[in-house]
């Protein structure tokens, strides 16, 4: 029986559908996974690890080939305002909710008095490589 691996992780649930399309057109069968989770509520995307693309482990080489052949990565430079991480220099940059230093001062002494959970987190720029933040 043929082992089936996680081949791809997006964090973007249509370049999954698109690179799924691609390697079906090829003839490689292939499923994602989370997919669903993620579109209904994208909060849940790191929590999840992204949408996850599964393939046979025999198939990884030609997979591979076709993307590249293809030229499935989608180009963000090309998109008006894409940010490249100034640590790595990847495009798979996101601006999401900060894991690091999200809660201000005054965020948390309002939060601690009225003992609620804090109410307003940093927004920051997060490189899903190397997970840099800027």
């Amino acid at each position: 029986m043929d082992k089936i691996i996680v081949f791809q992780t997006f964090y973007n649930p249509i370049e999954a559908n698109i690179v799924k399309s691609r390697l079906m057109d090829a003839g490689i069968q292939c499923f994602l996974s989370d997919e669903n989770t993620i579109t209904i509520n994208p909060l849940y995307t790191q929590a999840l690890g992204g949408v996850k693309l599964h393939l046979f482990e025999r198939d990884v080489e030609d997979a591979k080939s076709i993307l590249k052949d293809e030229n499935v990565e989608i180009d963000l430079e090309e998109i008006e305002g894409a940010e490249v991480c100034p640590n790595c220099g990847s495009t798979n940059v996101g601006y999401v909710q900060a894991t690091k230093k999200r809660f201000g001062i005054f965020t948390v002494i309002v939060s601690v008095l009225l003992a609620v959970y804090p109410f307003h987190a940093k927004k920051t720029y997060h490189c899903f490589n190397c997970e840099h933040e800027f």
